[in-house]
């Protein structure tokens, strides 16, 4: 036999009631320490609180209001590079174009406003908050970063992106529309924001190399295109900016259009 069973009852009994003391003290020292129970952290037998989620309904007017939002980014950024005089070099030649830029995207979102109201909505006129945090104001902050010798190439790059943003969030709307109407006049917009993205890759990558896809021979990495993609097709879209590193690399972006935490839903206000 081994030890253990060598022991008698009252040996065991003496360990039983060591084990208990030992366990009354750490609790007590636990108290006298002033560990207290926290509300923070779930213990057995109970459930912490929570919050239920409200209600959003995903209406024509919602998708119409966030389209507006996205013209707010442009219309913003577009004039932060007016008033900061970042076109420089060869590339100030384009103010006149991104004046009128923005002054195409001022008239679009005062007619998609115009539809939102016209379908009962609430005009939307600001941007989109969450693009501006995850897109917008990282990459005004690589651009005029003090050093950056490409800024104003940057700047055309930044444009590019939000042009194809716009003009493939309108494209995803199309689908979702429920109201035949609405789906034509954001079609048309979506137009005008394709064709903007057009003069801009021109600009980065002349020729007919800017029409399609293409790759870089050097690098290996894709050529800014009209049509980065296959048409229709929603991908990410990847701008590079900022100062390169000691591998000549620049920080790479990755713009979405507008998913569900990004919609402009009716409850949501400027």
């Amino acid at each position: 036999m081994n030890d253990f069973n060598n022991l008698t009852r009252r040996e065991l009994l003496k360990i039983s009631g060591l084990s208990i003391a030992g366990i009354t003290f750490l609790a007590s020292c636990g108290a006298q320490s002033g560990i207290v129970e926290s509300a923070n952290v779930a213990s057995a037998g109970t459930v912490p609180p929570t919050t239920a989620l409200s209600q959003v309904v995903i209406s024509d007017t919602v998708l119409l209001r966030t389209a507006a939002s996205l013209e707010y980014n442009a219309i913003d950024t577009y004039t932060k590079v007016i008033d900061g005089d970042l076109l420089t070099g060869d590339y100030a030649s384009l103010k006149d174009a991104v004046k009128r830029f923005r002054d195409d995207h001022i008239s679009h979102a005062a007619a998609i406003n115009a539809l939102v109201v016209g379908y009962g909505g609430k005009a939307h006129g600001c941007a989109n908050t969450r693009v501006n945090n995850l897109y917008v104001d990282p990459a005004l902050k690589l651009i005029t970063a003090d050093g950056n010798a490409d800024a104003a190439r940057d700047v055309v790059a930044l444009a590019h992106a939000l042009e194809n943003l716009a003009t493939q969030t309108y494209q995803g709307i199309v689908a979702l529309l429920t109201e035949p109407r609405l789906r034509g006049s954001a079609m048309r917009v979506g137009q005008d924001e394709a064709r903007h993205a057009v003069v801009l890759a021109q600009v980065l990558n002349p020729g007919y190399s800017a029409v399609g896809p293409t790759t870089d021979e050097a690098t290996g990495k894709a050529k800014v295109a009209s049509v980065p993609s296959a048409f229709g097709a929603l991908a990410v879209i990847q701008v590079s900016l900022g100062i390169a590193n000691s591998e000549g690399v620049k920080t790479n972006l990755s713009m979405e259009t507008p998913s569900l935490n990004g919609l402009v839903y009716d409850e949501i206000s400027c």
